[in-house]
């Protein structure tokens, strides 16, 4: 898949900016469409629970590009389709405003026509956006085919996106399915400038579970769970950069399942390994890529994994390369801990 393609899969349509923006103004047509998809209106936080798992469809599919490129072609692949934890969305006639917390504002017309659109590689797709079926359709066809859609579910209180690609380097599509839940009634853009605001709608979303029904609260709860591993991930990532072993190993279980190639690690152990490689490190910059978070157990244990980037650097040599890592947490008393440390994939 061409970069282009995969910017437009990874923040859903907003990646389209320029042509879109180009086509409202050269076209200037309008065609009734809000009718039947009011209930689009407003702001969504994604649902990793009702949601597919990025990873799992990923692992799912097939590729015929040669082997030795095929660790990359996923990784890209899995990486540029996390999708955006917010989208906001305004309807207006047939002219729709769409952003994300990855992306910002763009608007266009969804009146049905199909039109010939030059990408950035200088290749032309068909492209149409529509309203069908009481849901939002874009579909694209050239050297490879895209298919969104936006439909919305109980009445607009969640939104599902469906995304489907196939190209000539995947050997079957890809589907993903991704879940979200309304937390507000009118689109608020500065989702994408000001980060601030997903913690403040988080913090609204929780005052409001208690007098929910149980499925809201559920989904409400692990959106909660959700933005409190994600503040862990950042605060041991910290730890790890500025070589503060006691910060670090606050967020370990006394026994890991697995830490690397070893089972059953003691907390000593990991703490040991930790400290050499603290006290061979001249310098530790870690950092991490929008993880994938999946609840088991009834909410008590996460898996999470993400993309690590490292640069490890010594008085007489620095290594450094990328890494799926994928990292257990359980929940405690204490607030989550790691239980299973390790790198599922090595990209670089």
């Amino acid at each position: 898949m061409n970069s282009r393609t995969i910017i437009i899969l990874t923040i859903l349509l907003v990646g389209l900016c320029g042509t879109i923006s180009a086509q409202v103004r050269r076209e200037g047509v309008t065609r009734g469409g809000c009718e039947t998809t009011a209930a689009l209106n407003g702001v969504y936080r994604i649902d990793t629970d009702g949601s597919d798992k990025l990873y799992s469809v990923i692992e799912g599919a097939a590729s015929n590009v040669p082997y030795s490129e095929q660790q990359q072609f996923f990784m890209d692949l899995a990486v540029r389709l996390t999708p955006p934890d917010l989208l906001a969305i305004e309807c207006r006639g047939s002219t729709i405003s769409l952003g994300s917390s990855r992306s910002s504002r763009v608007d266009f017309v969804a009146d049905g026509v199909t039109r010939s659109v030059r990408n950035a590689g200088g290749g032309v797709a068909r492209t149409r956006i529509a309203f069908e079926r009481n849901a939002l359709t874009f579909t694209s066809s050239g050297a490879d085919n895209l298919n969104f859609t936006f439909t919305p579910l109980e009445n607009g209180r969640r939104l599902r996106v469906t995304r489907r690609i196939s190209s000539r380097e995947l050997i079957e599509p890809v589907v993903i399915r991704t879940v979200y839940s309304k937390i507000a009634d009118v689109a608020r853009w500065e989702i994408f400038d000001d980060t601030r605001v997903a913690r403040q709608m988080a913090r609204q979303n929780s005052e409001t579970t208690s007098s929910a029904p149980p499925r809201a609260r559920s989904a409400g709860n692990e959106n909660n769970k959700a933005n409190a591993i994600r503040e862990s991930l950042d605060e041991w990532i910290t730890a790890t950069n500025r070589r503060n072993i006691e910060k670090q190993m606050s967020f370990y279980m006394p026994e890991l399942k697995s830490f690397y190639l070893a089972r059953n690690a003691s907390r000593d152990t990991v703490r040991l390994e930790k400290t050499r490689t603290f006290a061979g490190a001249k310098s530790i910059d870690i950092r991490a890529a929008e993880p994938e978070i999946i609840f088991q157990d009834g909410g008590r244990t996460a898996i999470m994994r993400f993309r690590k980037k490292y640069r490890v650097e010594n008085n007489s040599k620095m290594r450094s390369g990328e890494v799926i890592q994928e990292l257990r947490w359980q929940q405690t008393n204490g607030g989550w801990k790691i239980f299973s440390e390790r790198d599922i994939r090595v990209i670089s």
